[in-house]
């Protein structure tokens, strides 16, 4: 994991998004902030009847709409936005996906992280919890009981984050799943904030 710079540089930072929902890669990282993975949690992460979509076209979203796809982890178009869809559907798995962030963050820098999953069901009671790291710290971390039925609705977490020091162009995200029963769950974006529309 890259470490964030202690201290604070002079300038300010540019504002914009932290990620590109295009670039993320599943990774085995992050244990120390996230948890160590339960030994059961298995997730196939190789798409079923994608012909003509996968592998998803670098850098653009991919449309699933009427198509018969099965994925895990998708860039996926849904309005004007490029979101990063995660489709579970094995019993118990554990999904952590990670990229370098596009720019530098500074001390005392906001970043607003907006995340949603849809209508959760398991078959039994359990827990779902989405989690978004930034170098060493979670910026969010967000539980929620799954019901059986009807199941849980549809939310969208999400934070504004102060960051504690500065953090370097390149530093580690991660975005981690855990889940029970298929479901689906959404990173839509990461964006460092104005520091004066902030005030």
């Amino acid at each position: 994991m890259v470490t964030a710079c202690s201290g604070s540089s002079a300038g300010g930072s540019e504002p914009g998004p932290l990620v590109d929902n295009t670039k993320w890669v599943p990774t085995e990282e992050g244990e120390a902030l996230i948890g160590v993975r339960p030994p059961d949690a298995v997730c196939d992460l190789m798409p079923l009847d994608c012909d003509g979509l996968y592998p998803w076209p670098e850098g653009e979203c991919v449309v699933l709409g009427g198509s018969p796809c099965v994925t895990a982890y998708v860039p996926e178009c849904l309005d004007s936005f490029t979101v990063l869809a995660v489709y579970t559907r094995m019993p118990n798995p554990a999904d952590t996906l990670a990229q370098p962030s596009l720019r530098d963050i500074r001390a005392g820098d906001e970043v607003e992280i907006r995340m949603r999953h849809a209508t959760l069901t398991a078959p039994s009671n359990a827990t779902a919890r989405m989690m978004f790291v930034i170098g060493d710290v979670v910026a969010l971390d967000y539980e929620v009981s799954i019901e059986p039925s009807p199941g849980t609705p549809p939310f969208f977490p999400t934070t504004k984050w102060t960051a504690p020091h500065d953090y370097p162009q390149g530093t580690q995200l991660l975005f981690h799943i855990d889940n029970h029963g298929s479901n689906e769950y959404m990173l839509i974006d990461v964006n460092l904030l104005d520091v004066d529309e902030t005030k």
